[in-house]
């Protein structure tokens, strides 16, 4: 950080200028689990970066979810304790791309899931009244906190990690509002998914030119 602001104050800054600034995604993890997900290898995109319309596709099932993310490796033999493993939370848009009939169209890479806007370390906030918003075209779709969704994900993390070690930097992602319909998305739909603490994470689907 001191480097940067260092940098900031060169008289030459605006020399090197980026045109079209974005923010990438916070954590590349080798391996991001969430019950129900596909189990293909899928690319990661952040904020702002638009979903690309699979082929195939008449429809997408949109999934709100929030990612507990490692701090240290844990596994049976070190089983995982939220206040020693866990480094802290960020929000992932998982989408499922559905055919005319409703069912799961697969291809090779799945559709992108998107993460951001950024980590959170645990020490700065508490899961359990983490409140939640997602938004689909400036309309508000589901709100509410985590409630036990807290512990059901460190639960989702001891069971997986007895199972097979997690490395540090693997997530674990679920859905607070499992219970809610499932959301239907079509080309141009603007999905926000925000948290307090957290904040944004927008992403628009695709037009159907780009398809």
């Amino acid at each position: 950080m001191d480097a940067a602001r260092s940098a900031l104050t060169g008289d030459d800054v605006f020399d090197w200028k980026v045109t079209r600034p974005r923010i990438l995604a916070p954590l590349f993890p080798a391996s991001l689990l969430s019950p129900g997900s596909l189990d293909v290898e899928r690319r990661l995109i952040g904020p702002e970066q638009d979903v690309p319309w699979p082929a195939g596709a008449a429809w997408l099932e949109y999934e709100p979810k929030v990612a507990a993310v490692l701090g240290l490796e844990t596994s049976a033999a070190d089983p995982f304790r939220s206040d020693r493993h866990l480094f802290g939370y960020t929000l992932v848009s998982d989408w499922q791309a559905r055919d005319a009939s409703g069912a799961p169209v697969s291809t090779a890479e799945g559709v992108p899931i998107a993460i951001g806007p950024c980590i959170v370390t645990a020490d700065e906030i508490d899961p359990q009244v983490m409140f939640l918003q997602v938004r689909i075209d400036d309309e508000e779709i589901a709100k509410g906190n985590l409630n036990g969704t807290a512990t059901s994900l460190f639960r989702a993390i001891e069971a997986a990690s007895a199972l097979a070690p997690l490395d540090r930097g693997d997530a674990l992602a679920l859905n607070p509002f499992a219970d809610a319909p499932a959301h239907e998305l079509w080309p141009g739909a603007m999905v926000e998914l925000g948290a307090e603490g957290i904040g944004t994470l927008r992403n628009q689907i695709a037009p159907a030119s780009d398809r």
